[in-house]
């Protein structure tokens, strides 16, 4: 196995090719940039964003109007996690797959592995970032969706409409056990009967409410801080998103569901939270209606978060680490056709090698009035 990684190399694509095919929710939903192009954990990479342009009145004129300069606006998305697979072989494991027949497939398999192991962590991450961005929360603490009606569809569908999203490439992950509510739905049922056995046949559900609907096992339960007795210090206006907290104790975490005394009605995810009488801020657009002073918050329940976005919403860098030349490590880039690139590590080592797999990433929501949580 002298020069392994350059002889295993289309076997090791393969095993990209086999992953890549395979449905992994969020990251499939969100505005994934992959690339070859290494990183470090906490390197920050800049994203451009188009600025929303205010609309004007037209005059007729001898003279053209000056207009604004379209002035390009940069989303900082960090690298904040780089993470690794490994295995190792020793001499006489080298030897005796060097003697049989499966030792390519043998290795297909174990990179394949590895690189599901990688992806599993980036959808949990990634889960974890679009929760802590969305803008508000729709549905019940505690209460899988879709017990008994779609409705939570159109719901989500008119909370982004109302915040300005663009409608044309809907997302909503949710976790299995929403899945399996939806699969057996009297509503869903009808449509195979209505001549389509599409869903039932793949297994993947059908658009709904323009909605392209994607099952996450990363969807796992947010435990809300410990938060109570808190109320406002000051009052605070419409779209505000930074608010003073007094009288309280203890925690508010970032994408906690928080109301308001005088606003029960709106549901608010929590971006960025207190650990002790201070600012809590929350998601873009904030505050809908007129908070006054010495209003009382509220911290909802533990819940899913199960989410409805607009793709460019969210986006996500996943790119190889990079790593020193060395004379004892052999590296091989492997890219998947999506563009997700590994980083394959083979190291000599005193009577063994040791095979290491790489990804890092980073994900973000850049506009968080295009998402909305849908509590389970």
């Amino acid at each position: 196995m002298a020069n392994t990684l350059t002889a295993l190399a289309p076997v090791l694509f393969s095993a990209a090719q086999e992953v890549s095919n395979e449905a992994f929710g969020i990251v499939d939903s969100i505005n994934a940039m992959f690339n070859d192009k290494g990183a470090a954990k906490g390197d920050n990479i800049l994203v451009p964003v188009a600025p929303i342009r205010a609309a004007t009145d037209f005059s007729p004129a001898n003279v053209s109007a000056a207009g604004d300069d379209a002035i390009a606006k940069n989303v900082t998305v960090t690298i904040s996690q780089s993470k690794k697979v490994s295995w190792h072989l020793t001499g006489e494991q080298i030897r005796s797959l060097d003697n049989g027949a499966e030792s390519a497939e043998w290795s297909r398999q174990l990179v394949a592995q590895g690189m599901r192991t990688l992806r599993n962590l980036a959808e949990a991450d990634a889960a974890t970032a679009i929760k802590q961005g969305s803008s508000r929360a729709i549905g019940t603490a505690g209460t899988t969706p879709f017990g008994s009606d779609i409705n939570l569809f159109a719901q989500a569908y008119k909370e982004l409409k109302d915040n300005g999203a663009p409608m044309s490439d809907l997302q909503f992950c949710i976790d299995t056990s929403a899945g399996f509510n939806l699969r057996k739905l009297g509503i869903i049922q009808q449509a195979y009967q209505a001549g389509s056995e599409e869903e039932r046949r793949t297994g993947q559900l059908l658009r709904q409410f323009g909605f392209r609907i994607q099952e996450s096992a990363g969807i796992s339960l947010h435990t809300k801080g410990t938060g109570a007795s808190y109320v406002t210090s000051g009052s605070t206006a419409v779209g505000v998103t930074d608010i003073a907290l007094v009288t309280g104790a203890n925690t508010i975490l970032a994408g906690d569901v928080v109301t308001f005394a005088a606003d029960t009605n709106n549901k608010y995810v929590v971006g960025t939270g207190i650990t002790a009488p201070g600012t809590i801020s929350l998601n873009r657009p904030g505050a809908k209606v007129v908070i006054a002073t010495a209003n009382a918050l509220t911290v909802g329940n533990n819940y899913m978060p199960n989410v409805a976005f607009e793709r460019s919403a969210v986006v996500g860098i996943m790119r190889p680490p990079v790593i020193p030349e060395n004379p004892t490590i052999k590296q091989l880039l492997i890219s998947d056709s999506r563009g997700m690139t590994y980083l394959l590590l083979d190291i000599a080592q005193y009577g063994q090698r040791t095979w290491e797999l790489h990804l890092a990433y980073g994900f973000k929501v850049v506009q968080p009035e295009h998402v909305v949580t849908v509590m389970g």
